[in-house]
C-alpha cells in the first residue's frame, strides 16, 4: 500500500511499495518547533497515533521531572497547541529536547500506520534515541525516560558551553579553530559534529566558542550558536556519559528490527553490542554524518526521509549524497524573502 503525506502548498509525498526508505532522526539543534497538528492532518489515521505517542510520552516522564522544582508541562498542549503555547512551554529546560523526540517517534509511527516499514535508520547525537526506538530496540516510553534523564545529566555537566555551526568543512573549522586560540588546554573547542561536507558543528565553553564563530565570520564564513545550552561531544564531557549510562542501563535491550548506522561508531550496529554504552558515547565522541550516509545509500536505501521536525537532516543527506530523492513530512513553514545584505554577502549569521 503507498502512503501519502501532504503538506501545505507542495504536492502529495507518496512511498510506493518498492521504497526502501532511511529515516533520518535529528539532534535537537535541528529544527524549531514540532508542527504536530500538521502532522496529525497529513495522513488518514494520523491524528489518534499522535496522540497516543504524545500520551505515551507524557506518562512516562511523569515522575522524571526536568529539573529540581520544575515540571513537564502538558505536552498535548505545547505540539498541537500554537506557537505561543510551544514558546512558553520551552521556557522549563529540557522540553525542547523532549519535543524533539516526540515529534521524530511521532513521524515514525505515522509512517508505519500508513504502510511504510523503515529500511534504515540513521540518528544524529540526541537522536540516537528516536532511531533505537525506531528500530525497536527499546519502547517509545523507555525512548522518553532515556531523553529525559539525559536532558539532567547535560546540564549538570555541560553547563557553560554550547555549539556552534560553521558553513564551512572540517579542516576549514578546524583552521577557525585554531585562529581563535581555542584549540588547545581546558577551553579547548573541538569539531562535534560534520554534518555535511561544508557543514561542521564545534563545541566548547561559552567564551571561546564565541571566538571561534568570531573568527569564522572575520574570514566570511558562515556561522551561528545553535539554541542548546550545555557542551556535547566534547572531552570535557567523560563522566557525564558513564553516569547517563549508568542511568539507563536498566531499560532492556532487544535485538534490532532495523538496521540502525552509527554516525558515532561508523558503522551499523549488530545485536551484540552494548546499545547502552552505544548511546552514551553520543556525549563525548565526535558525529560524521556523510560517511553514514553514504554507507546507507550504497547499502540500498532508495529514499531518505526526516523523521521529526524541518529538513535539516534531508539537506545533509542532499548534499552528502547528490541526487539521492528526500522526503521531509513535517517540513519547516516557507521564509519569507529578504532583500540581500551587505551583511549576508559577506557570509555572516
Amino acid at each position: 500500500m503507498a502512503l501519502s503525506v501532504t503538506r501545505p502548498s507542495a504536492r502529495p509525498l507518496r512511498f510506493d511499495p518498492g521504497e526502501v526508505a532511511a529515516l533520518l532522526f535529528a539532534g535537537t539543534g535541528a529544527a524549531g518547533a514540532p508542527d504536530l497538528a500538521a502532522l496529525s492532518a497529513a495522513a488518514p489515521g494520523a491524528a489518534p497515533v499522535v496522540e497516543r505517542v504524545l500520551d505515551t510520552v507524557q506518562e512516562a516522564v511523569r515522575d522524571s521531572p526536568p529539573a529540581e522544582g520544575a515540571a513537564w508541562p502538558s505536552l498535548r498542549a505545547a505540539l498541537l497547541g500554537d506557537a505561543d503555547a510551544y514558546r512558553e512551554a520551552v521556557r522549563v529546560p529540557g522540553v525542547a529536547q523532549l519535543a524533539s523526540y516526540t515529534a521524530s517517534v511521532a513521524v515514525d509511527q505515522v509512517l508505519r500506520a500508513g504502510g511504510l516499514r523503515p529500511g534504515f535508520a540513521v540518528g544524529q547525537s540526541f537522536g540516537e534515541i528516536a532511531a533505537m526506538v525506531c528500530a525497536q530496540v527499546f519502547t517509545i516510553a523507555d525512548g522518553a525516560r532515556m531523553a529525559a534523564g539525559l536532558v539532567r545529566v547535560l546540564s549538570r555537566h555541560g553547563a557553560g558551553g554550547g555549539l556552534g555551526l560553521l558553513a564551512a568543512g572540517e579542516a576549514e573549522a578546524l583552521e577557525c579553530i585554531r585562529r581563535a586560540g581555542a584549540d588547545a588546554g581546558p577551553g579547548q573547542v573541538v569539531v562535534a559534529c560534520l554534518n555535511a561536507p561544508q557543514a561542521t558543528v564545534v563545541s566548547g565553553p561559552d567564551e571561546p566558542l564565541e571566538r571561534v564563530l568570531a573568527a569564522a565570520r572575520g574570514s566570511g564564513v558562515r556561522s551561528a550558536r545553535l539554541a542548546i545550552p550545555y557542551l556535547s561531544h566534547h572531552p570535557a564531557m567523560a563522566g557525564a556519559d558513564l553516569e547517563w549510562y549508568a542511568m539507563i542501563r536498566r531499560f532492556p535491550q532487544r535485538p534490532l528490527r532495523v538496521p540502525v548506522y552509527s554516525p558515532v561508531r561508523g558503522r551499523a550496529y549488530r545485536d551484540d553490542d552494548d546499545l547502552h554504552r552505544a548511546l552514551a558515547d553520543c556525549i563525548v565522541k565526535p558525529v560524521r554524518l556523510p560517511e553514514t550516509l553514504q554507507a546507507v545509500r550504497r547499502a540500498g536505501a532508495t529514499v531518505f526521509v526526516e523523521a521529526g521536525a524541518g529538513d535539516a537532516l534531508c539537506q545533509c543527506a542532499q548534499l552528502s549524497v547528490p541526487g539521492a530523492p528526500t522526503l521531509a513530512p513535517m517540513p519547516p513553514p516557507p521564509r519569507e524573502p529578504r532583500p540581500p545584505s551587505k551583511a549576508s554577502s559577506k557570509g555572516t549569521s
